[in-house]
This record gives C-alpha cells, sequence and structure tokens, in this order.
C-alpha cells in the first residue's frame, strides 16, 4: 500500500497511486549490473595476419592503368597511351590482358579528351571490359597518379 496524501488519516479506501520505489531499486541494481558487465565484454579479436613469404610486388603494381585517349589535331587521329606507352587500338586488348594477369588490382582508368566524340571513349571502355578489368571514367581535375 502506499501513502495517501489527501490528508485523511481513515484507512477505509485503497490507494490509486503507484509505488515507484521497487521499481527505482530495481532499475538501480540493473544500472550497477550493466555498468559492471560492460567494461568485461570483449571488444575485438586482437590478431595478426601473416605476410606473405617472398613476395614482393612492384612499386606499381597495385595502381590502376592510365589509358588516355586524345585527339591529335595535326593529323585529325586518334592517340592512345597506356601508362604513358602510345599504342594502336588494335593493341590495347593484348596490352590490357598481359598486364592485368600480372596484378592484383584489375582496375583500368580511362581519361578522355573533352573535345572529341564519346564514341571513341566508349570503345576503349569496352576493350577494358573484355579484358576483365573495373574500368572507371577520370573526368577534368582529376588526377590518375593519385589514386
Amino acid at each position: 500500500m502506499a501513502f495517501s496524501t489527501t490528508g485523511t488519516s481513515r484507512g477505509d479506501g485503497l490507494s490509486s497511486e503507484i509505488n515507484v520505489t521497487p521499481l527505482i531499486d530495481v532499475l538501480l541494481v540493473m544500472l550497477i549490473i550493466f555498468m559492471v558487465i560492460v567494461p568485461v565484454v570483449p571488444r575485438g579479436l586482437q590478431s595478426a595476419l601473416p605476410s606473405p613469404a617472398g613476395s614482393v610486388t612492384a612499386e606499381g603494381a597495385d595502381r590502376p592503368i592510365l589509358i588516355e585517349v586524345e585527339q591529335d589535331q595535326e593529323q585529325m587521329a586518334m592517340r592512345y597511351l597506356v601508362d604513358g606507352v602510345r599504342m594502336e587500338r588494335r593493341d590495347i586488348a593484348p596490352r590490357l590482358v598481359n598486364v592485368l594477369s600480372q596484378r592484383s588490382v584489375r582496375q583500368v582508368l580511362i581519361k578522355g579528351d573533352p573535345h572529341m566524340d564519346f564514341g571513341v571513349v566508349a570503345g576503349v571502355i569496352d576493350l577494358g571490359q573484355s579484358a576483365g578489368a573495373c574500368v572507371g571514367l577520370l573526368t577534368p581535375g582529376t588526377d590518375a597518379r593519385a589514386r
């Protein structure tokens, strides 16, 4: 039973007030239990991963391959550069297959001249996808070497 706050000392009626004292006691006990348990719970697994023995990768082996497509204004022809090496369009696919087979990162970035037809760049995208690479496009203002 709860105490009556109406000022009457008669015990003839039941009080409809909730006695919150036991509820607060239970909540404080639960709070103390959780405060004790939380620091004991493990935060993660501490493990050391082994490094591959004897495998030394080249400095640029994990960076993406950069293909630049430019329009040569003097000869009115397309110029293709794969990692800075000039090649013909028909030589790009075999070169990509060869280089990507030796790399763990199979990513190709294509940088096109903004003043040329996108169909040429779309053809190079198809070459990269047929070689099994994940193809990305570089937009003006981005630097491929920063990736």
